[in-house]
């Protein structure tokens, strides 16, 4: 682990100094990065160009391990996207913003916490909702925020990550910012990371700072945001909430959050507040429920500033064989209740909010004669919540014109590829679709499992066809007869759904934002 910096080397260019060496631990220990209490204990993994994930988990470098390129990535950030002496000044906040994904992935709240302050944001909205899970935190948070917007309540979502657009990260009433303001905001948040001294930010940082710089512009009563990954060390804790929401936990991210669920789920309840309510969606096990339970009874994180004290925790039951959107009202409406806010266009923001690429349908166009109906189901249990909501729609498929179904699937890296896939292997076997398309994601954050290797499970179907670019998979369909291809549902990575989503031609703002224009 590198040392802090000397007082000699603060405010710096940081290619100026040696950068020091890093301590790699002959035996990985993931506690000091899974549950490390210090808030600006910071860790940064090899990015996704530098070291790319394979499909088997016996490949995959310990995302836990200090990278050794850690200097390497602070000095690029800082040449290419500050300027500074030496360097070339970059004035287009996109570049900076690209120049960001140089330093991978890290999670820790010094970085994030010292450019808020920087901010001297003018405005806090008066409701700060802040929701962690595995599954189902999307969903209720786009029911949280069209429902607002329905009752004309101003709010932000703080979403992640993007379809298409990286604008999409932020919504205003429910609508995708646009650039001016968007651009703005990066902007501000650049000049205050290059202030003395220089603070390196990863994507996800900038984003969110560039989201509560957004917030307070706009003035809104409502700021909603989604965590990007666990909750305790997420760049979203390290600002202000006034309730939480925790929704489904599953075992995921097991290298970074912990190896078992009570500790992944302890994760992810550290988002609580002091004093304030978290709603927790009631867990499957005993275990789990009293890991969160004790994990709230000590909220707040001192480094931040924080007075350590009870946070006030209610369970939220879920009844059995619930749809994933169903639970997801559920939860919205439990968290708008308690703490005052209307829920009373609820029930229309059920029917009319569009969440992009969770159980979508897109109708038949200019782009396509076929049907589509695109979900973001990315890892083992998201995959398993959907199936018995998709299993009803491929069963109606069967009865209506243009009759039967095509899978399009493609996905980012599994721990086990074959356990990811087999619920989907058997669901085919229980309702054999006219044909497979496997391809394989672009623009995501690790590379593709390769569309072949996915081909080669045991898939219990004649017609299988390999298209590794989606916009080709995209092309190959459409000049297919509606007979031949029936419904078209295409799952496995929200990556591969923004892909298709832009090869359909839907993706303005009207496309992505959450309510149709009235």
């Amino acid at each position: 682990m590198s040392s802090a910096p000397s007082s000699s080397t603060k405010g710096c260019l940081l290619d100026e100094v040696e950068p020091p060496l890093l301590r790699i631990p002959s035996k990985f220990e993931p506690e000091p990065f899974a549950l490390a209490s210090m808030a600006n204990h910071r860790w940064s993994w090899f990015s996704e160009v530098a070291s790319p994930y394979q499909h088997d988990a016996s490949k995959r470098p310990l995302r836990g391990r200090p990278s050794i390129v850690h200097g390497q990535c602070e000095r690029l950030f800082t040449k290419v996207a500050l300027g500074g002496a030496g360097a070339r000044k970059v004035d287009d906040v996109r570049t900076w913003l690209e120049a960001t994904k140089k330093g991978g992935m890290a999670l820790g709240l010094a970085h994030t916490k010292s450019v808020l302050k920087r901010l001297h944001l003018p405005h806090t909205p008066e409701h700060i909702l802040h929701v962690a899970g595995s599954n189902g935190k999307g969903t209720a948070c786009a029911l949280m925020a069209g429902s607002l917007t329905l009752n004309g309540v101003s709010n932000l979502l703080f979403s992640s990550p993007h379809l298409i657009r990286v604008e999409e990260r932020i919504r205003i009433n429910g609508v995708p910012i646009s650039s001016i303001p968007f651009e703005a905001a990066l902007a501000a948040v650049r000049d205050a990371a290059a202030q003395d001294p220089i603070i390196p930010l990863t994507f996800f940082e900038a984003t969110y700072l560039a989201a509560m710089k957004c917030a307070s512009d706009a003035g809104v009563e409502v700021l909603i945001l989604e965590t990007g990954l666990g909750g305790r060390k997420d760049a979203t804790r390290s600002g202000p909430a006034t309730a939480c929401l925790i929704t489904s936990v599953s075992a995921e991210h097991s290298d970074i959050l912990g190896d078992s669920l009570p500790l992944i789920a302890k994760e992810k309840a550290a988002i609580s507040r002091p004093n304030c309510p978290i709603l927790i969606r009631h867990p499957m096990t005993e275990e789990v429920e009293q890991a969160m339970l004790d994990e709230v009874q000590s909220a707040g994180q001192t480094a931040l500033g924080e007075h350590q004290a009870p946070a006030v925790p209610k369970l939220i039951e879920i009844p059995p064989g619930t749809s994933v959107r169903d639970e997801g009202r559920i939860l919205a409406t439990s968290l708008l209740k308690k703490v005052g806010l209307p829920t009373s266009a609820m029930r229309e923001a059920f029917e009319q909010v569009r969440w992009p690429a969770r159980m979508q349908r897109v109708e038949p166009s200019t782009h396509s004669a076929h049907p589509f109906v695109l979900d973001a189901a990315h890892n083992p249990s998201g995959l398993l919540r959907v199936l018995p909501e998709l299993e009803q729609v491929i069963a109606a498929s069967n009865q209506t014109k243009p009759f039967g179904w095509t899978l399009v699937f493609g996905t980012s890296p599994q721990q086990d590829l074959g356990m990811f896939c087999q619920p989907l292997i058997e669901l085919c076997e229980r309702h054999p679709p006219h044909q497979i398309v496997f391809t394989e994601p672009q623009g995501g954050r690790y590379p593709a499992v390769s569309a072949t290797v996915i081909a080669s499970l045991a898939w219990p179907c004649k017609s299988v066809r390999v298209e590794p670019k989606p916009l080709e998979a995209i092309h190959y369909l459409a000049e297919s007869q509606p007979r031949e291809v029936g419904l078209v549902v295409s799952l496995g990575s929200l990556y591969l759904q923004g892909n298709i989503l832009e090869a359909l031609g839907r993706s303005n703002d009207e496309d992505l934002s959450l309510l149709a224009k009235q």
